[in-house]
């Protein structure tokens, strides 16, 4: 494998656009998608609408940044982005993000990008996601650069390389931002954790000491929120399944589904925000001699970040109270909403019963295994952001 060769894994060049786009006007599954975002238009609008597109910016600003406004009308009470204005327009960064959903988490940031002028990032994205050919056109067009899942043992470690060397290569000669979960997967479970496997691969183009080879990439932690998660029933399916047979099968196009339920699926409030530099943290590392001790330091600073910043809902708050039996977050929700909640959490289990022999899970105490599992995935963010402040306090004194 040749590691500075990355013509399979970066998206499409402008000169690629109109192919591209003829072949997705031949899939169905585009109209499908279509009809939700703009009901009114016709399959004669869409065609000319798509048609005149000729480049990558051009898709961005007429065709993928509308949609997924549209999408964030729709679907969502509203869309805050925080400290947006402490990135600089004409720098490129590595936006190290907690991942929640599988395709809103980059694209509201590019829209909230676009939307303030500036230029939007590429977007990482695993191989396994890309299973029907429009999908693999949408996202190349769409600025998807991509990861390799299926990896035979032997090539991992020049795939890895390859791609820290396309990251790199991105923001400093391109200069243009990347945005990159900080683990492989979602965060099924609510708990935000930075993977020291994906920093480790960040070293691996760099000629320099760690601390400068991780400095140029300019990194900057994100955290997005979701004040409902239209997928918590499938997460909490999969998350049972594994605690009680060990295992999960995946059906085929079950990330597909995901897919469609987190893009559809009502979401209340979202909220992104970007989290402070972290060079300060990265010139402390020079202290660390050991690799994977300076590796795992700064994966533990930049969870510490994530879970500082991330914007709690009342959703979070009474999932909090209701897992541990307290009122300790009563001030930050009503009882109407304590009461839609809980109720909310009831119809969730019940759709977790119907689907339980399917899982092959027991009967027994399953309707009480299932309630905490949901309430976890909400009330993780509170128990870390508790965590993360009472460190901070300490290290004060």
């Amino acid at each position: 494998m040749d590691i500075h060769d990355f013509e399979d894994i970066r998206p499409f060049r402008d000169d690629e656009v109109e192919a591209a786009i003829q072949r997705i006007l031949e899939e169905p599954l585009l109209y499908d998608v279509m009809d939700f975002i703009y009901p009114s238009l016709s399959r004669v609008d869409i065609l000319e609408m798509m048609s005149e597109i000729k480049t990558v910016k051009q898709f961005q600003e007429e065709i993928s940044g509308p949609c997924f406004k549209e999408v964030a009308q729709k679907t969502t009470s509203g869309l805050t982005f925080t400290n947006m204005n402490e990135l600089e327009k004409d720098n490129a960064y590595l936006f190290l993000s907690n991942h929640r959903d599988i395709i809103l988490d980059s694209a509201l940031l590019n829209v909230s990008l676009l939307e303030k002028g500036y230029n939007t990032t590429q977007i990482a994205i695993g191989s396994n996601l890309l299973k029907n050919s429009i999908i693999s056109d949408i996202v190349r067009v769409n600025k998807n650069f991509i990861v390799n899942r299926d990896i035979n043992p032997r090539d991992l470690l020049p795939a890895s390389q390859r791609l820290s060397n396309y990251i790199r290569k991105t923001i400093e000669a391109d200069n243009t931002s990347i945005w990159i979960a900080h683990k492989e997967g979602r965060s099924k479970d609510g708990d935000d954790r930075t993977a020291s496997g994906l920093l480790k691969m960040l070293t691996l183009s760099g000629d320099e000491s760690i601390e400068k080879s991780l400095l140029k990439l300019n990194i900057r932690p994100m955290v997005v929120s979701y004040e409902n998660d239209p997928c918590d029933v499938m997460k909490a399916a999969e998350i049972m399944s594994k605690r009680v047979n060990g295992s999960y099968e995946k059906h085929p196009l079950e990330d597909y589904k995901s897919m469609t339920v987190g893009l559809k699926g009502h979401k209340g409030k979202v909220n992104i925000t970007v989290c402070p530099p972290i060079t300060e943290k990265i010139h402390d590392l020079k202290k660390i001699d050991n690799k994977n001790d300076k590796i795992k330091e700064l994966a533990a600073h930049i969870d510490q970040e994530m879970h500082k910043h991330f914007k709690l809902w009342p959703t979070n708050f009474m999932a909090y109270d209701l897992l541990h039996g307290g009122r300790e977050f009563s001030n930050e929700y009503n009882p109407i909403q304590r009461i839609a909640f809980r109720r909310y959490m009831t119809q969730a289990v019940l759709k977790l019963v119907v689907v339980r022999k399917k899982l092959k899970l027991p009967r027994e105490g399953f309707q009480k295994m299932a309630r905490e599992v949901l309430l976890q995935m909400y009330a993780f963010p509170v128990q870390n952001w508790k965590e993360a402040t009472a460190e901070k306090e300490q290290s004060i004194f």
